[in-house]
């Protein structure tokens, strides 16, 4: 449950910089537009960011290699 609850608080801080940085005032409507242009922009540029590094990750040879014995060292050959 906690992990929804940070989420939720970092798309918030998110926004509040948004609104902060850009000087916007939510309730004037072509400011507010403005605001969800930014703020979509923003969501979708994490999203995408996210993608790569989960795909680097997934990419990524985590197995060490198959010559090495459990200390880690390589055998003397």
């Amino acid at each position: 449950m906690k992990i929804p609850i940070v989420i939720v608080k970092l798309l918030f801080l998110g926004a509040l910089f948004i609104v902060s940085n850009h000087e916007l005032h939510l309730a004037n409507e072509q400011e507010r537009e403005v605001f969800f242009d930014l703020y979509y922009g923003w969501v979708d540029s994490l999203i995408n960011q996210g993608w790569e590094v989960t795909g680097y990750m997934v990419k990524f040879e985590w197995l060490p290699d198959k010559e090495q014995d459990i200390s880690g060292k390589l055998p003397d050959k």
